[in-house]
């Protein structure tokens, strides 16, 4: 889940009304940073990490 990215105190936060945005364009944009970032992390090495198991006690 994403949070946003700024707070509304944030002194460059800037209020748009509703009638002054497109939600076609903010759509591409997001579109655009899914697609960057999923690139990013297909060109990064993925690090595996094996944690060892606690042995179980012999029962007899």
């Amino acid at each position: 889940m994403a949070l946003p990215t700024k707070s509304f105190r944030d002194p460059e936060f800037r209020y748009r009304r509703a009638v002054e945005t497109d939600i076609r364009k903010t759509f591409a944009r997001v579109r655009r940073e899914l697609a960057e970032q999923a690139r990013t992390a297909q060109e990064q090495p993925h690090a595996v990490v094996t944690l060892p198991l606690p042995q179980r006690g012999a029962k007899g």
